[in-house]
């Protein structure tokens, strides 16, 4: 999977009691398609190409003698983001392309990508 380190970092603030907040960042997004209806007309209600974003940051489960096992996407927030037809026609098989296009809809940089084995995890 595509892997981005993300400038900034997404942030999410969760309200623990009614007088305290935890702050959540995440450095990294991950993306996935999940509406892509092949051959669909412009402009036409089957023209959305919807995308999965995750951010969140990469952790490591440990091996029993102490080394790096599995890398794994440690959520800490996510969004659905829409693109047309049109918006993606540039998309051929470079994936980052679309990386790019989502960080200019959302408003963030991306510093680097990176293939990793990495699930898309629930």
């Amino acid at each position: 999977m595509l892997v981005a380190k993300i400038n900034p970092p997404a942030k999410r603030l969760i309200q623990v009691t009614p007088f305290q907040t935890q702050e959540f960042i995440g450095e990294y997004m991950v993306a996935r398609c999940s509406r892509l209806i092949v051959g669909a007309m412009s402009n036409t209600p089957n023209d959305d190409i919807e995308f999965e974003v995750r951010f969140g940051n990469i952790k490591y489960d440990k091996n029993l003698d102490g080394t790096n096992g599995q890398a794994l996407f440690d959520k800490v927030y996510r969004t659905k983001v829409n693109f047309t037809n049109s918006e993606l026609a540039n998309w051929g098989t470079d994936d980052s392309y679309v990386y790019t296009k989502i960080a200019e809809k959302l408003g963030f940089s991306i510093i680097e990508t990176t293939l990793m084995d990495v699930p898309f995890n629930i």
